[in-house]
């Protein structure tokens, strides 16, 4: 019977010093997810930014283009203007 309880025993602290472990592990594995989730988060908020940054500039060259056209078909005009305006010169 002694042999039994003091096995008992051994196997209590066993299983005492098995849960401490796991809880470790288990808090461990909580602090790492935490930090990766924390770290994922400021990744979103950097290509946020990101990409508002790229949507003004996008926004930005387009009205520059349009600008751009439209002085090309005005001096495109104007091209023409003068074209004829040499042929009947001549």
């Amino acid at each position: 019977v002694a042999a039994l309880l003091e096995e008992k025993g051994s196997l209590a602290q066993e299983n005492q010093v098995l849960r401490e472990e796991k809880a470790q592990l288990e808090a461990d594995a909580a602090g790492a997810a935490s930090k990766k989730l924390l770290l994922l988060q400021a990744q979103v908020e950097e290509l946020q930014e990101e990409n508002y940054r790229l949507e003004s500039g996008k926004e930005e060259l387009r009205a520059r283009c349009n600008r751009l056209e439209r002085e090309a078909r005005g001096l495109q005009a104007r091209a023409e203007e003068l074209s004829s305006l040499a042929g009947e010169a001549r």
